[in-house]
C-alpha cells in the first residue's frame, strides 16, 4: 500500500537547499536567436497555425485532383498537406505534453521539498529526544 503525502497549500512550504527544481537546472539564455525561436515555436505550434496551414494547403488540392494523375496528388499529400499541417500538429502535441512534464516536476519539486522539510524537522526532533535521554541517565545516576 502506498504512502499518501497531503500537502496543504495554505501552508508556505519552505525551500530546501538540498531540494533544486529543474527549472533552475537550466541555464537561460536571453539572446535574440533564442527570443526569434521561441517566438516562432510558439506560433507555428499553435491550432490557429494548423487550421491557417489546412486552409492552404486544401487552397491546391482542387488542382492536383483534377489532374487524375497520381504524380500530383501524391506530391500534394506529400509536400502540402503532410509538411504544412502535421509541423504545426506535432508542435501543438509537443506543447501539451511538455506542459504535463513542467506540472510534473512542479508536483515532484514540491513533494520532494516537502519531504526534506519534515526529514530535516524529525532529525532535529529525534536529536532533542536523545539528548533528552542523555540528560535523564545522568539525572538517574547511570
Amino acid at each position: 500500500m502506498g504512502v499518501v503525502v497531503i500537502i496543504s497549500t495554505m501552508d508556505k512550504l519552505r525551500p530546501h537547499p538540498k531540494v533544486i527544481h529543474p527549472k533552475d537546472l537550466i541555464k537561460k539564455k536571453d539572446t535574440l536567436n533564442d527570443k526569434i525561436a521561441v517566438w516562432i515555436g510558439t506560433h507555428v505550434g499553435s491550432m490557429y497555425c494548423f487550421y491557417l496551414f489546412n486552409v492552404i494547403a486544401l487552397l491546391s488540392v482542387k488542382a492536383a485532383f483534377e489532374t487524375h494523375n497520381l504524380v500530383p496528388i501524391v506530391n500534394w499529400v506529400s509536400s502540402n498537406w503532410i509538411q504544412l499541417v502535421l509541423l504545426p500538429a506535432i508542435m501543438v502535441a509537443q506543447n501539451v505534453a511538455q506542459e504535463a512534464t513542467e506540472a510534473k516536476a512542479d508536483a515532484d519539486h514540491t513533494t520532494l521539498t516537502y519531504l526534506a522539510n519534515l526529514q530535516d524537522e524529525q532529525m532535529a526532533e529525534l536529536n532533542n529526544q536523545s539528548k533528552i535521554l542523555e540528560y535523564l541517565k545522568k539525572e538517574a545516576g547511570h
